[in-house]
């Protein structure tokens, strides 16, 4: 017994955690295992653009982030391949990002997981395009991270999940077989994820009303506050906040700003 280690010592999820929203934590090398068992036999799974992953119930992204990682690698790959180099890393964002989605019950652990999946989005463009700082980086292409940034919220999001997958006049009575959903749709009503539904087709649909959506412009007024150093409010960017670093683009290797708990 002594090569059982005591999860509570490691992590954040305490007895009542657990017990009232059913969070278990996943080692990563149990997630990889069961990626590459997904992958054997499907030649091309990480690269096609056909394919969208969703993780019902993300946690702080234990899943969902190796995921996002061979996306953009197998998308990156396949970009270059095509004779395509220099827009490869962005194209292999934009369109791993489309392709994925998560929901979690806890709003940290949402804040969390997204906060993961922008850290190794920088982290991607910084190593495939030898830029050495996140100021380089954003000030460049203010647009595409404000569109990333929107897509994150859009495509990683609080829900939960018995009553997102069910029809309205069903999802009620779906969320009510556990205590934490039914407490949760109570408070939220019923949210119902269309896959269809991308941030990139919600913002083509917009433009072609001629509006631009709100989400996207309080995405680029972040940019621009953040760039400049005069960032004030943008509660709902925390995730963001937590991991951009603006004010060291000298320094290429990431440090955490602040810790970041660690959940299912």
């Amino acid at each position: 017994m002594s090569n059982i280690v005591d999860l509570e010592k490691l992590f954040h999820r305490s007895k009542d955690r657990i017990r009232d929203l059913g969070e278990v934590f996943t080692p990563d090398s149990y997630v990889e295992e069961m990626l590459n068992l997904l992958a054997k036999d499907k030649r091309g799974l990480w690269s096609d653009e056909e394919i969208a992953f969703f993780e019902p119930c993300s946690g702080h992204g234990n899943i969902v982030l190796p995921i996002y990682k061979r996306r953009l690698e197998g998308i990156f790959k396949k970009v270059v391949s095509q004779g395509k180099q220099s827009e490869a890393a962005w194209y292999a964002v934009a369109n791993a990002l489309n392709t994925l989605w998560a929901i979690d019950i806890d709003a940290k652990n949402i804040e969390n997981c997204r906060s993961r999946i922008l850290s190794a989005t920088l982290d991607f463009l910084k190593s495939k395009l030898d830029v050495k700082s996140d100021y380089s980086l954003i000030s460049k292409k203010k647009v595409f991270f404000a569109h990333l940034l929107s897509a994150i919220k859009w495509h990683i999001d609080e829900n939960e999940t018995l009553s997102a997958l069910s029809r309205p006049e069903t999802a009620r009575a779906r969320a009510n077989l556990t205590k934490s959903g039914a407490k949760w749709c109570s408070q939220n009503g019923h949210q119902s994820l269309d896959f269809d539904l991308t941030w990139a087709n919600f913002y083509q649909s917009c433009e072609a009303s001629k509006t631009i959506p709100l989400e996207y412009e309080r995405s680029i007024r972040f940019i621009e506050s953040i760039i400049s150093g005069k960032l004030r409010g943008f509660e709902d960017f925390e995730f963001a906040k937590a991991v951009i670093q603006i004010n060291k683009p000298q320094d290429t290797t990431r440090k955490p700003s602040r810790s970041l708990s660690v959940g299912a």
